[in-house]
Order: structure tokens, then sequence, then C-alpha cells
């Protein structure tokens, strides 16, 4: 109450409350000095002056720094070097493996054929060779959130949504399963890198995002529609925007993930 009462009564600071009774007392007196035109012109040219200096200063931090420009263009060159060249060892990893895969099946198909039927089997298995026949698409794209330039994150398919949608697959009986074009295997990962998804580590362009799982495709719908995968895309599209579809088809082409290099590995029945 005090504080209040203090500001009904005494609203003006004492110190503002005294210049003012000085500068009564002085145009009373006849004493107040007032501005000549000279110190008006002075402090109008010092006004321009600060806001010509404060509107050089901020052009100079809006421009780009030649060299800034010549760094990220170095970088983004070697950004696409550095793709060109990973692609072309992929494509010649690629052929290499088929090459082996040939020699291997011609070497074996005489010699020990019970043991090339064994290798085929594990090779659909750990997603080493590619697989086609029926299966199950499930496609997630991103919501349309944020300004434009500027997606929202919270509108964007996530590496944790992509996950519920390959372990549900994977409960329902699927039998190879890919992200876009790449096979998940038993050393996949399905992760974010700040807003990017990387599959396998390689980036995912978006923004759709297509489950592709090889198996029955009836039983494997039956599964899913039983599951709390429906209720969980659902929720993505009505609080997120996400948008998904679950079709099934007859015929799908899963590409191979190539050899897998084990870090650890030793004979079945081997002592550790």
């Amino acid at each position: 109450m005090t504080l209040l009462i203090e500001v009904m009564e005494r609203p003006l600071d004492p110190g503002y409350a005294e210049a003012a009774a000085r500068r009564r007392a002085a145009a009373a007196a006849g004493t107040l000095r007032r501005r000549t035109p000279a110190t008006w012109v002075a402090v109008v040219v010092l006004a321009l002056a600060l806001g010509v200096t404060t509107a050089a200063a901020s052009h100079q931090l809006r421009v780009p720094q030649p060299s800034v420009t010549e760094a990220r263009t170095v970088l983004e060159r070697q950004i696409t070097a550095r793709n060109a060249q990973v692609a072309t060892l992929s494509a010649s990893a690629e052929q290499l493996s088929r090459e082996i895969v040939d020699l291997q099946r011609s070497a074996l198909e005489t010699q020990d054929p019970g043991l090339l039927d064994t290798i085929r089997r594990d090779s659909l298995r750990n997603g080493t060779d590619a697989v086609h026949g029926p299966g199950l698409v499930v496609s997630l794209t991103d919501g349309g959130g944020g300004l434009v330039g500027e997606p929202d994150p919270n509108s964007l398919v996530r590496d944790a949504d992509l996950q519920t949608v390959v372990n549900a697959l994977w409960d329902a009986g699927a039998e190879a399963i890919s992200i876009d074009d790449q096979r998940l295997t038993s050393k996949s990962s399905i992760r974010n890198a700040g807003l990017a998804v990387l599959v396998n580590l390689v980036p995912l362009p978006g923004p759709t995002y297509v489950v592709r799982a090889v198996g029955d495709a009836d039983a494997m719908q039956t599964a899913v529609a039983r599951s709390g995968l429906p209720a969980y895309l659902e929720v993505l599209g009505s609080t997120y925007g996400i948008r998904s579809s679950t079709v099934t088809q007859s015929g799908l082409e899963l590409p191979g993930a190539g050899a897998q290099p084990l870090q650890y590995a030793q004979p079945v029945g081997s002592e550790p």
C-alpha cells in the first residue's frame, strides 16, 4: 500500500521534478539558455552521421564476405566430388560382388550343391541378394506445416516413425524390407541427422518415404490391421499432418545390400 500511495501522490521521479523546477525558475528569471541555430544544425548533422554509420555497418554485416563465399563454394565442390566418388565406388563394389557370386555359384554347382543352396537361403535372410515377390507397401509423406522454405520439424517424418513401421512389418511376417532403395539387414540403422533421415548411413531425399516388405501380402495386411500401427499412423496424420498409405502389391523387387562384413564370427559349435 505504501508503494501504491507513493505512486499516486508523487508520480514524477524526484530527480525529474527538481530538473523541471530549475528550468521553470531559469525561464522566469530570463536566464534560460536557448539552443542557437548553429546548435540545431550540429545536432542534425550528428544525427545524420550516426544514421549513415549505422546503415553502413548493418549493410556490411549482411553482405557475405568474399572469404566466406569462397569457403562455401569450396565446400560445395568438395561435397559434390565426394558424392560422385562414393557413387562410383558403390557401383564398383556392387559389380565385384556380383562377380564373386557368379564365381561362387559356378564353383559350387558341381562340387557342393547343398552348400550352394544353404548360401542362397542365408543370402535371402541376411539381405545380401535382391528378392522379388508379393508384399506390402507403406508410404509416409512429410506434412506441410511451417513457413515457406522453413518446414516445421514436427511435421517431418522422423526415424522413430520409420522404425515403428518397420518393426510392425517384421512382426507381421515380412521376409525382407527396404526403405526407398536401402535394404534392411541385421546391421542396418534408421536414424536422424538434423532434419534428414539416414538409413544405412545414406540420407534419404524425402519428402515421401516408401517402406516395401516382401512376404505373404494378405497375412501381413491382416496382422498390420490388428497391430497398433494404424492408430499410430492416424495420430501422425491428425496431429502433425503426416500423410500415410498402406497398399498390397503382387510384385515387389527389393535390392540386395551386398556383402555384409562380420567383425566377430566363429564356426557354430566351436569354443569361444
